[in-house]
Protein backbone atom coordinates (compact mmCIF):
# COMPACT_ATOMS: atom_id res chain seq x y z
CA UNK A 1 0.00 0.00 0.00
CA UNK A 2 2.86 2.34 0.85
CA UNK A 3 4.36 1.79 -2.64
CA UNK A 4 1.03 2.63 -4.23
CA UNK A 5 0.84 5.84 -2.19
CA UNK A 6 4.38 6.83 -3.25
CA UNK A 7 3.53 6.04 -6.88
CA UNK A 8 0.34 8.14 -6.69
CA UNK A 9 2.21 11.04 -5.14
CA UNK A 10 4.95 10.77 -7.76
CA UNK A 11 2.34 10.75 -10.54
CA UNK A 12 0.63 13.81 -9.07
CA UNK A 13 3.96 15.59 -8.81
CA UNK A 14 4.81 14.69 -12.42
CA UNK A 15 1.44 15.91 -13.66
CA UNK A 16 1.79 19.10 -11.63
CA UNK A 17 5.29 19.67 -12.98
CA UNK A 18 4.09 19.02 -16.54
CA UNK A 19 1.20 21.46 -16.10
CA UNK A 20 3.55 24.05 -14.62
CA UNK A 21 6.02 23.58 -17.46
CA UNK A 22 3.19 23.85 -19.96
CA UNK A 23 1.92 27.05 -18.34
CA UNK A 24 5.43 28.53 -18.26
CA UNK A 25 5.99 27.62 -21.93
CA UNK A 26 2.64 29.05 -22.97
CA UNK A 27 3.27 32.26 -21.01
CA UNK A 28 6.75 32.66 -22.51
CA UNK A 29 5.30 32.41 -26.04
CA UNK A 30 2.42 34.75 -25.19
CA UNK A 31 4.77 37.27 -23.56
CA UNK A 32 7.05 37.08 -26.58
CA UNK A 33 4.16 38.11 -28.84
CA UNK A 34 3.08 40.91 -26.48
CA UNK A 35 6.54 42.28 -25.73
CA UNK A 36 8.10 42.18 -29.20
CA UNK A 37 7.55 45.45 -31.09
CA UNK A 38 7.74 45.47 -34.87
CA UNK A 39 7.61 47.95 -37.72
CA UNK A 40 7.50 47.23 -41.43
CA UNK A 41 5.41 45.98 -44.30
CA UNK A 42 4.12 42.41 -44.30
CA UNK A 43 2.92 41.22 -47.69
CA UNK A 44 1.07 37.89 -47.66
CA UNK A 45 0.10 36.96 -51.19
CA UNK A 46 -2.91 34.78 -51.91
CA UNK A 47 -1.92 31.11 -52.03
CA UNK A 48 0.97 31.48 -49.59
CA UNK A 49 1.62 28.36 -47.51
CA UNK A 50 1.79 28.39 -43.71
CA UNK A 51 5.61 28.01 -43.67
CA UNK A 52 5.90 30.96 -46.05
CA UNK A 53 3.62 33.09 -43.88
CA UNK A 54 5.53 32.06 -40.75
CA UNK A 55 8.77 33.20 -42.39
CA UNK A 56 7.19 36.55 -43.33
CA UNK A 57 5.85 37.24 -39.83
CA UNK A 58 8.52 35.69 -37.61
CA UNK A 59 11.48 34.83 -39.81
CA UNK A 60 13.74 37.58 -38.42
CA UNK A 61 12.79 37.04 -34.76
CA UNK A 62 14.55 34.97 -32.07
CA UNK A 63 11.43 33.01 -31.14
CA UNK A 64 11.01 30.97 -27.92
CA UNK A 65 11.58 27.23 -27.97
CA UNK A 66 8.53 25.39 -29.30
CA UNK A 67 7.00 28.58 -30.71
CA UNK A 68 5.91 26.77 -33.89
CA UNK A 69 3.85 24.35 -31.79
CA UNK A 70 2.37 27.20 -29.76
CA UNK A 71 1.13 28.91 -32.92
CA UNK A 72 -0.36 25.79 -34.48
CA UNK A 73 -1.67 23.93 -31.41
CA UNK A 74 -2.70 26.80 -29.14
CA UNK A 75 -3.40 29.70 -31.51
CA UNK A 76 -4.24 27.44 -34.47
CA UNK A 77 -3.05 30.15 -36.83
CA UNK A 78 -2.28 27.72 -39.62
CA UNK A 79 -6.05 27.34 -40.06
CA UNK A 80 -7.03 31.00 -39.67
CA UNK A 81 -4.52 33.17 -41.52
CA UNK A 82 -5.70 35.63 -44.16
CA UNK A 83 -3.65 36.85 -47.09
CA UNK A 84 -3.37 40.59 -47.49
CA UNK A 85 -1.14 43.60 -46.99
CA UNK A 86 -0.33 44.70 -43.47
CA UNK A 87 1.73 47.56 -42.11
CA UNK A 88 3.16 47.66 -38.60
CA UNK A 89 4.22 50.94 -37.03
CA UNK A 90 5.81 50.03 -33.68
CA UNK A 91 3.06 47.62 -32.69
CA UNK A 92 3.34 44.29 -30.86
CA UNK A 93 3.64 41.02 -32.71
CA UNK A 94 0.41 40.03 -30.96
CA UNK A 95 -1.44 42.95 -32.58
CA UNK A 96 0.07 42.20 -35.97
CA UNK A 97 -0.93 38.54 -35.63
CA UNK A 98 -4.47 39.54 -34.60
CA UNK A 99 -4.72 41.70 -37.73
CA UNK A 100 -3.59 38.82 -39.94
CA UNK A 101 -5.97 36.38 -38.25
CA UNK A 102 -8.86 38.82 -38.74
CA UNK A 103 -7.85 39.76 -42.29
CA UNK A 104 -7.69 43.38 -41.14
CA UNK A 105 -5.57 44.78 -43.94
CA UNK A 106 -3.93 48.15 -43.46
CA UNK A 107 -2.54 48.49 -46.98
CA UNK A 108 -3.94 48.36 -50.50
CA UNK A 109 -1.96 47.00 -53.44
CA UNK A 110 -2.03 48.94 -56.69
CA UNK A 111 -0.03 48.40 -59.88
CA UNK A 112 0.78 51.09 -62.45
CA UNK A 113 2.03 49.48 -65.68
CA UNK A 114 4.67 51.15 -67.80
CA UNK A 115 3.03 53.63 -70.13
CA UNK A 116 0.27 54.70 -67.73
CA UNK A 117 -0.36 58.43 -67.78
CA UNK A 118 -1.37 60.47 -64.75
CA UNK A 119 -5.08 60.02 -65.55
CA UNK A 120 -4.63 56.24 -65.53
CA UNK A 121 -2.69 56.44 -62.27
CA UNK A 122 -5.39 58.54 -60.58
CA UNK A 123 -8.11 56.14 -61.77
CA UNK A 124 -6.22 53.11 -60.42
CA UNK A 125 -5.69 54.82 -57.06
CA UNK A 126 -9.39 55.69 -56.84
CA UNK A 127 -10.41 52.14 -57.82
CA UNK A 128 -8.24 50.75 -54.99
CA UNK A 129 -9.96 53.17 -52.57
CA UNK A 130 -6.65 54.74 -51.65
CA UNK A 131 -7.47 58.34 -52.56
CA UNK A 132 -10.00 60.33 -54.56
CA UNK A 133 -9.45 60.75 -58.32
CA UNK A 134 -9.97 64.53 -58.34
CA UNK A 135 -7.73 64.95 -55.30
CA UNK A 136 -4.96 63.00 -57.03
CA UNK A 137 -5.27 65.02 -60.24
CA UNK A 138 -5.13 68.25 -58.24
CA UNK A 139 -1.89 67.08 -56.59
CA UNK A 140 -0.37 65.98 -59.91
CA UNK A 141 -1.03 69.51 -61.24
CA UNK A 142 -0.04 71.42 -58.12
CA UNK A 143 2.71 73.71 -59.45
CA UNK A 144 4.19 74.34 -56.01
CA UNK A 145 4.46 70.61 -55.30
CA UNK A 146 5.80 69.93 -58.79
CA UNK A 147 8.52 72.50 -58.23
CA UNK A 148 9.33 71.03 -54.80
CA UNK A 149 9.60 67.45 -56.07
CA UNK A 150 11.35 68.09 -59.40
CA UNK A 151 13.16 71.36 -58.80
CA UNK A 152 11.39 72.91 -61.79
CA UNK A 153 8.07 74.64 -62.47
CA UNK A 154 6.76 72.00 -64.86
CA UNK A 155 3.10 71.92 -65.80
CA UNK A 156 2.45 68.67 -63.95
CA UNK A 157 4.08 65.53 -62.59
CA UNK A 158 3.35 63.68 -65.82
CA UNK A 159 6.33 61.53 -66.72
CA UNK A 160 7.67 61.53 -63.15
CA UNK A 161 5.27 58.94 -61.70
CA UNK A 162 7.33 55.76 -61.66
CA UNK A 163 5.50 52.64 -62.87
CA UNK A 164 5.47 49.61 -60.61
CA UNK A 165 3.55 47.92 -57.80
CA UNK A 166 2.91 49.97 -54.67
CA UNK A 167 1.37 49.35 -51.26
CA UNK A 168 -0.42 52.35 -49.80
CA UNK A 169 -2.60 52.77 -46.74
CA UNK A 170 -6.31 53.08 -47.43
CA UNK A 171 -7.30 56.76 -47.50
CA UNK A 172 -3.66 57.67 -47.99
CA UNK A 173 -2.51 61.25 -48.46
CA UNK A 174 -2.47 62.17 -52.18
CA UNK A 175 0.66 64.25 -51.57
CA UNK A 176 2.34 61.26 -49.91
CA UNK A 177 1.50 59.08 -52.91
CA UNK A 178 2.98 61.64 -55.31
CA UNK A 179 6.14 61.97 -53.22
CA UNK A 180 6.70 58.21 -53.21
CA UNK A 181 6.15 57.80 -56.96
CA UNK A 182 8.39 60.72 -57.91
CA UNK A 183 11.09 59.49 -55.52
CA UNK A 184 10.96 56.08 -57.18
CA UNK A 185 11.22 57.71 -60.62
CA UNK A 186 14.48 59.45 -59.76
CA UNK A 187 15.81 56.28 -58.15
CA UNK A 188 15.12 54.34 -61.37
CA UNK A 189 16.93 56.72 -63.74
CA UNK A 190 19.78 55.19 -65.73
CA UNK A 191 23.25 56.12 -64.49
CA UNK A 192 24.46 59.52 -65.74
CA UNK A 193 21.13 60.03 -67.50
CA UNK A 194 21.31 63.82 -67.69
CA UNK A 195 24.85 63.81 -69.10
CA UNK A 196 24.01 61.13 -71.66
CA UNK A 197 20.89 62.85 -72.98
CA UNK A 198 22.77 66.14 -73.17
CA UNK A 199 25.01 64.45 -75.74
CA UNK A 200 21.85 63.82 -77.77
CA UNK A 201 21.08 67.54 -77.64
CA UNK A 202 18.27 67.10 -75.12
CA UNK A 203 17.51 68.75 -71.82
CA UNK A 204 16.53 66.51 -68.93
CA UNK A 205 12.81 67.33 -69.35
CA UNK A 206 12.91 66.89 -73.12
CA UNK A 207 14.55 63.49 -72.62
CA UNK A 208 11.82 62.38 -70.21
CA UNK A 209 9.22 63.64 -72.68
CA UNK A 210 10.80 61.75 -75.57
CA UNK A 211 11.12 58.62 -73.43
CA UNK A 212 7.38 58.79 -72.70
CA UNK A 213 6.64 58.89 -76.45
CA UNK A 214 9.01 55.98 -77.09
CA UNK A 215 7.26 54.10 -74.27
CA UNK A 216 3.87 54.49 -75.92
CA UNK A 217 5.21 53.32 -79.28
CA UNK A 218 6.93 50.12 -78.12
CA UNK A 219 7.35 47.91 -75.08
CA UNK A 220 10.21 46.02 -76.70
CA UNK A 221 13.67 46.47 -75.18
CA UNK A 222 15.11 45.55 -78.58
CA UNK A 223 13.10 48.15 -80.50
CA UNK A 224 13.13 51.04 -78.04
CA UNK A 225 16.62 52.38 -78.98
CA UNK A 226 15.65 52.23 -82.68
CA UNK A 227 12.37 54.06 -82.10
CA UNK A 228 14.28 56.67 -80.10
CA UNK A 229 16.70 57.09 -83.03
CA UNK A 230 13.81 57.74 -85.43
CA UNK A 231 12.46 60.58 -83.31
CA UNK A 232 15.91 62.03 -82.69
CA UNK A 233 16.59 61.98 -86.44
CA UNK A 234 13.32 63.82 -87.00
CA UNK A 235 14.09 66.38 -84.31
CA UNK A 236 17.54 67.07 -85.77
CA UNK A 237 16.11 67.64 -89.27
CA UNK A 238 13.16 69.66 -87.88
CA UNK A 239 10.59 67.20 -89.20
CA UNK A 240 7.23 66.77 -87.50
CA UNK A 241 7.33 63.86 -85.07
CA UNK A 242 3.89 62.60 -86.22
CA UNK A 243 3.48 60.31 -83.23
CA UNK A 244 -0.07 59.00 -82.86
CA UNK A 245 0.12 58.58 -79.04
CA UNK A 246 0.67 62.31 -78.65
CA UNK A 247 -2.68 63.05 -80.32
CA UNK A 248 -4.39 60.54 -78.06
CA UNK A 249 -2.89 62.14 -74.95
CA UNK A 250 -4.15 65.56 -75.98
CA UNK A 251 -7.76 64.33 -76.11
CA UNK A 252 -7.47 61.65 -73.42
CA UNK A 253 -9.24 63.46 -70.61
CA UNK A 254 -12.33 64.13 -72.74
CA UNK A 255 -12.89 60.45 -73.58
CA UNK A 256 -14.46 57.73 -71.46
CA UNK A 257 -13.33 54.48 -73.04
CA UNK A 258 -11.11 53.46 -75.97
CA UNK A 259 -9.88 56.30 -78.18
CA UNK A 260 -9.59 56.00 -81.94
CA UNK A 261 -7.81 58.70 -83.89
CA UNK A 262 -10.05 60.32 -86.51
CA UNK A 263 -8.91 62.23 -89.57
CA UNK A 264 -10.01 65.52 -88.00
CA UNK A 265 -7.82 64.74 -84.97
CA UNK A 266 -4.75 64.68 -87.23
CA UNK A 267 -5.57 68.23 -88.38
CA UNK A 268 -6.59 69.64 -85.00
CA UNK A 269 -4.20 72.50 -84.19
CA UNK A 270 -6.04 73.21 -80.93
CA UNK A 271 -4.58 70.00 -79.55
CA UNK A 272 -1.28 71.17 -78.03
CA UNK A 273 0.00 67.59 -78.14
CA UNK A 274 -0.71 67.04 -81.84
CA UNK A 275 2.72 66.35 -83.33
CA UNK A 276 1.17 66.09 -86.80
CA UNK A 277 0.63 69.87 -86.61
CA UNK A 278 3.06 71.22 -84.00
CA UNK A 279 6.80 70.76 -84.47
CA UNK A 280 9.10 69.44 -81.80
CA UNK A 281 8.31 67.57 -78.62
CA UNK A 282 5.04 67.78 -76.74
CA UNK A 283 4.61 70.41 -73.97
CA UNK A 284 4.87 67.70 -71.32
CA UNK A 285 5.56 63.97 -71.21
CA UNK A 286 2.56 61.85 -72.19
CA UNK A 287 3.07 58.84 -69.90
CA UNK A 288 5.28 57.22 -67.29
CA UNK A 289 8.34 55.89 -69.14
CA UNK A 290 9.98 52.64 -68.14
CA UNK A 291 13.67 52.26 -67.39
CA UNK A 292 13.96 50.68 -70.84
CA UNK A 293 12.49 53.75 -72.58
CA UNK A 294 14.66 56.12 -70.55
CA UNK A 295 17.77 54.08 -71.36
CA UNK A 296 16.81 54.07 -75.06
CA UNK A 297 16.79 57.87 -75.15
CA UNK A 298 20.06 58.05 -73.22
CA UNK A 299 21.71 55.55 -75.59
CA UNK A 300 19.74 55.44 -78.86
CA UNK A 301 20.65 53.24 -81.80
CA UNK A 302 22.62 54.86 -84.61
CA UNK A 303 20.35 54.70 -87.66
CA UNK A 304 19.22 56.71 -90.66
CA UNK A 305 15.57 55.74 -90.14
CA UNK A 306 12.85 58.38 -90.24
CA UNK A 307 9.71 56.24 -90.33
CA UNK A 308 8.21 53.10 -88.81
CA UNK A 309 4.92 51.23 -88.99
CA UNK A 310 3.46 48.47 -86.81
CA UNK A 311 3.64 44.98 -88.31
CA UNK A 312 1.51 41.88 -87.87
CA UNK A 313 3.51 40.58 -84.89
CA UNK A 314 3.31 43.74 -82.79
CA UNK A 315 6.79 44.90 -83.74
CA UNK A 316 7.70 47.64 -86.24
CA UNK A 317 9.12 47.95 -89.73
CA UNK A 318 11.57 50.85 -90.04
CA UNK A 319 12.24 52.88 -93.19
CA UNK A 320 14.73 55.44 -94.43
CA UNK A 321 12.47 57.17 -96.98
CA UNK A 322 8.81 58.06 -97.22
CA UNK A 323 8.44 55.97 -100.40
CA UNK A 324 9.75 52.90 -98.59
CA UNK A 325 7.54 53.67 -95.60
CA UNK A 326 4.46 54.02 -97.83
CA UNK A 327 5.02 50.53 -99.22
CA UNK A 328 5.15 49.07 -95.71
CA UNK A 329 2.04 50.99 -94.70
CA UNK A 330 0.18 49.43 -97.63
CA UNK A 331 1.59 46.03 -96.70
CA UNK A 332 0.76 46.09 -92.99
CA UNK A 333 -1.97 48.66 -92.45
CA UNK A 334 -4.14 49.07 -95.54
CA UNK A 335 -4.87 45.58 -96.78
Amino acid sequence: MRLIKYAAVALILCITAAIAAFMIWQKSCSDFLKDTRVSGMYIIEQGSSYPQIYAILFGDQATPKGFHSYLTRIKKIDRSLHYGYYEANDISLAELLDNVLAGKETLAKVTFPEGYNMYDVAKAIAAAEIADYDAMMAVFRDRALVAELTGNSYESLEGFLAPGTYFFQKKHSPVGIARKMVSDFYASLPADFEAKVARQGLSFYDAVTLASIVQKETYSAQEAPVVASVYLNRIKTKMLLQADPTIIYGIYESFDGPIQIRYKDLRDASNRFNTYVHKGLTPTPIASPSAIALAAVAAPATTDYYYFVATDNGMHQFSRSYEEHARYVRQYQMR
